[in-house]
């Protein structure tokens, strides 16, 4: 027997474990068990989600883009039955356009088309890209959508019952631009045919792009911002006005051979003075972005010129750099053009006595002589002063005039006079009871307009013929 089991016995025999040595070596063996336990646990918990890992990487609700039919436009009327006619226009696929023109590499018509523009009847947005569904194949999305288009007809009879639907559905994004065409949303829609951009997206981005579109539509057209407006009390909102050319899609155009026209004194036209669908024009896209439309509630008050959209940025303080015409105060029968832009953000104080409400525009504008058809020096000191004096007097009328139009005609506050008002009021409980629309009408404005000239473009003087020169 070796000396280990003999030492164990001599313990067991002679030296046998006490009440705690026993409590102590169960506290011992409970904690190295629990210990045990605790690994265990852990480790499950660690090989579980690696088991579970394999079973995560499939896409079980995957839709391929090449899948999806992207709305870019959607336009709204009203319906026949107390409903709506929403018309979408999709986005062509570039492979089904091009297996189109592959064949024989003609010039028809379907090799050009870039949307599919369809028409469905319903009672609400959701409604109708379901019955679509059934007969386009591909699955209908929002989420690229560009424009959203009210008809004339629903603009005037009032346009909340459709946003308040729109503004829920949750692939339809805020950043859309609203549309109001004059007659119906359908015929606009059916008129979009780009003649110079293949790509319906690019060319909805480059249309209605602030930057290139200039001051002749409103700067802040977006639903956000229609939407926003449409919920403050006496707010007026806007939206870009737009309308078709039936004309200029058939080839005609609107614009006269000149073989009638005579030597004749009377001034000529401001171009900015038209509507969309007015333009005397042709060829190209048979559709027009110019001008506004602005809102008394839900409902459509009128429509605004592009001359008038301009003088409204100004006074908003959202004016963006664009030609400007105005009449020659040296000789009536010529307009001169103005690259405008503004020096300083437009500002606005208010001042409320009582219930009588002044308002003041400080307006301050600068810009480039760019075309004068006049012989007139305007590098001359005193003709550059008689030039920045009469653009001050004809923004001055151009603007009064637009105030009376909008304030106390169709009683619509286009220029957020309200939220500067609403901070006289200690509780917006007793801003609404004041009810801002019934006293807009008792407003009174004054205008602080300044312009000064910059330069007068790449050639000095005036373009004179050689002949009538004078020493």
């Amino acid at each position: 027997m070796g000396r280990r089991p003999l030492a164990y016995l001599w313990l067991h025999i002679f030296h046998s474990p006490s009440d705690d040595d026993l409590a102590r070596l169960h506290r011992k063996a409970r904690k190295e068990e629990t210990v045990m336990k605790g690994l265990w646990r852990n480790g499950a918990s660690l090989l579980f989600p690696l088991f579970c890992w394999p079973l995560l990487t499939g896409c079980w609700d995957r839709l391929d883009p090449e899948n999806m039919a992207f709305i870019m436009a959607i336009g709204v009327d009203q319906g026949p039955r107390n409903d709506y006619i929403y018309t979408f226009a999709v986005a062509m696929p570039k492979s089904s356009s091009g297996a189109a023109g592959g064949g024989g590499g003609g010039s028809n018509d379907s090799s050009q088309k870039i949307v599919d523009v369809f028409s469905v009847e319903g009672d609400n947005l959701a409604a109708t890209l379901l019955a679509s569904q059934s007969f386009v194949a591909r699955r209908l999305t929002l989420i690229h959508s560009k424009v959203f288009v009210l008809g004339e007809g629903i603009a005037r009879q009032g346009v909340m019952p459709v946003l308040s639907e729109v503004v829920r559905n949750d692939e339809f994004r805020r950043t859309v631009n609203i549309l109001t065409t004059k007659g119906q949303a359908n015929a606009f829609i059916q008129h979009i045919k780009p003649k110079m951009e293949k790509d319906i997206n690019l060319w909805f981005e480059l249309e209605l792009d602030p930057h290139n579109i200039g001051a002749v539509t409103p700067r802040n057209s977006r639903f956000h911002d229609f939407i926003a407006d449409m919920e403050q009390p006496g707010t007026g909102g806007m939206t870009i006005l737009s309308a078709a050319s039936p004309d200029v899609d058939k080839g005609k155009g609107n614009i006269s051979d000149g073989e009638d026209s005579s030597e004749s004194e009377s001034e000529p036209p401001i171009t900015g003075d038209q509507y969309a669908g007015s333009l005397r024009r042709s060829g190209e896209v048979p559709v027009d972005f110019f001008g506004s439309a602005v809102y008394k509630g839900q409902k459509l008050a009128g429509f605004l010129t592009g001359a008038e959209t301009k003088t409204l940025n100004m006074l908003r303080g959202e004016f963006e750099k664009t030609i400007w015409e105005f009449r020659d105060p040296s000789d009536p029968k010529y307009n001169l053009s103005i690259n405008m832009n503004s020096q300083k953000k437009a500002r606005m104080n208010l001042k409320r006595t009582k219930d009588q409400i002044r308002v003041t525009f400080h307006v301050q504008m600068e810009g480039d002589l760019m075309g004068s058809l006049s012989t007139v020096d305007y590098t001359q000191p005193e003709n550059r002063k008689k030039l920045e004096r009469s653009i001050e007097n004809q923004m001055q009328d151009r603007a009064s005039d637009l105030l009376d139009k909008t304030l106390y005609k169709w009683e619509s506050d286009c220029f957020h006079i309200g939220n500067r008002l609403r901070a006289n009021f200690p509780t917006l409980q007793k801003w609404y009871a004041y009810k801002w629309r019934e006293h807009i009408k008792e407003t009174k404005y004054e205008l602080d307009i300044r312009f000064r000239m910059r330069r007068h473009g790449d050639q000095v003087g005036p373009a004179v013929e050689g002949d009538k020169l004078k020493k």
